[in-house]
């Protein structure tokens, strides 16, 4: 049931703010709002909700300074960053603060529901006892979204050896995904693995080179590795 997951609004559009409180009220979530990241601060030490919609670009103190605040103050409340279209946060800074869910503007009441739904699940069997095996027989596009859950579940407990496992099975099965490349090679970086973080970086862009979270990934590999030369041509895989 929705009614007792309670979710906090972190934007400073009130436009935006209005949607997401009638997409999730609809839905049976309790809502509260903030208009900024000082006073999501404040909400957040008042009482802790079961997820947060943080803006990325805010005045006064933006989404991932305000991540980097929260976690500070050891509030371990899952994070959902939402970000304008094309705008890509760095998912490497993020993920070492607990964030691995990102969302663009605009985006309709299905994909929020579905986001918010999935997210808090996740949350919520990691504080259950661990999941059943799966069956037997599984479609291949079931058991590769499963792994997905599974590795993101193992990433929020910093359980990276757990996420890669996972990781392998979704790409075994969707060679093609570029989340789950791209999502891998995050993986590595965070364990300063930068060869193999570069290889999954490629292998999702080869997936679809249009995939913005990967091209922003492998724009900063570049970077770092050349000294800001940006302007070398990234490597699609081709």
């Amino acid at each position: 049931m929705n009614d007792h997951t309670q979710i906090l609004i972190v934007d400073d559009e009130p436009n935006v703010r209005l949607v997401f409180r009638m997409t999730l009220e609809s839905s049976g979530y309790r809502v509260r709002e903030a208009s900024d990241g000082e006073e999501a601060l404040t909400k957040l030490n008042e009482s802790l909700p079961d997820l947060v919609l943080l803006d990325l670009q805010m005045p006064r103190l933006g989404g991932m300074e305000t991540l980097k605040r929260l976690r500070a103050a050891g509030l371990d409340v899952p994070v959902v960053i939402v970000t304008a279209h094309g705008s890509i946060p760095d998912a490497v800074a993020a993920m070492r603060l607990g964030a691995i869910d990102f969302i663009s503007k605009p985006l309709t009441p299905e994909s929020l529901r579905a986001v918010v739904s999935e997210v808090v699940g996740r949350h919520a069997a990691n504080r259950l006892s661990p999941p059943s095996a799966p069956p037997d027989v599984v479609a291949p596009a079931i058991q590769f979204n499963d792994n997905m859950i599974r590795a993101k579940r193992a990433l929020n407990r910093r359980s990276f050896q757990e996420a890669e496992v996972y990781l392998k099975q979704a790409i075994a099965l969707n060679a093609n995904s570029a989340e789950a490349s791209n999502l891998k090679g995050v993986l590595h970086e965070l364990q300063n693995e930068h060869d193999a973080s570069f290889r999954e970086y490629r292998a999702a862009l080869k997936a679809d080179r249009s995939y913005e979270p990967a091209k922003h990934n492998m724009t900063r590999y570049y970077e770092r590795f050349t000294y800001g030369q940006s302007e070398i041509p990234i490597d699609t895989g081709d």
